[in-house]
């Protein structure tokens, strides 16, 4: 079972860790710091205003510091790293007007996936959002917050595949970094789970009960109906003022 995220002063006296995606074959170290650098920071284990230095990753990684440098470059052009002169650099705090934007693009983008889905979409895909679903469920009874995130990122992605549009969802996930951020602070503090998986019901049903003329007051519902001030007061340590 996940456990709600401390508070972030405790976070902070917290020893430096990563928890380590597999390494493909054919990674370079480049990538695969990227890869677990960024994953880690979405899912707040390395948490917003946090001092990571490049010794410590390459430590952590066995790796040189020269990938992790490169890695550093890449994160910080996405927003996820601030490199500061003569102070060092840290985990980005999360930008509520950036995560308004993502939120935005997805909700326009999302009501014409939903309404290309809810016309025609592929009978094994429809088998996998109900299993998807189910599981969500029972996340729920255990609480576990982080695969709670994994599946309902791949509730959304099978939507685009079953749309023929899966390369647009990889575009987009480059893009709502902070919005993540957002969902997995809010999944880990259990506000509304109910809302988000009824959300994602409401969806598999227009889906399998192809109902087109739904769908764009089902995105809106489920896209922008969270609210995020309690998190703000929560986690103020997290947030760019």
């Amino acid at each position: 079972m996940s456990a709600a995220l401390p508070a972030p002063a405790s976070r902070a006296r917290a020893a430096f860790a990563l928890e380590l995606a597999p390494r493909d074959p054919d990674d370079s170290g480049r990538a695969w710091a990227y890869r677990v650098l960024r994953d880690n920071i979405i899912r707040l284990r390395l948490e917003p205003g946090r001092p990571v230095g490049e010794s410590d990753v390459a430590a952590a990684l066995r790796v040189s510091r020269t990938p992790v440098r490169e890695a550093f470059i890449r994160l910080a052009g996405e927003g996820l790293l601030d490199v500061h002169a003569q102070k060092g650099t840290f985990v980005s705090r999360i930008d509520r007007e950036r995560a308004d934007e993502a939120r935005f693009l997805r909700s326009v983008v999302e009501k014409a996936i939903l309404r290309e889905a809810a016309r025609d979409f592929p009978e094994p895909l429809r088998f996998e959002l109900s299993a998807n679903l189910e599981l969500q469920r029972f996340c729920r009874k255990e609480r576990n917050y982080e695969r709670m995130f994994h599946l309902d990122n791949e509730f959304h992605r099978l939507l685009y595949r079953g749309c023929g549009k899966e390369r647009l969802w990889l575009h987009i996930k480059q893009f709502d970094c902070d919005l993540d951020r957002l969902r997995v602070l809010r999944l880990s503090s259990r506000l509304r789970w109910d809302d988000v998986i009824e959300g994602h019901g409401r969806i598999v049903r227009l889906v399998v009960g192809r109902n087109p003329e739904r769908a764009d007051a089902i995105v809106e519902e489920h896209l922008t109906g969270a609210l995020y001030e309690g998190l703000v007061r929560q986690y103020p340590g997290y947030f760019k003022s």
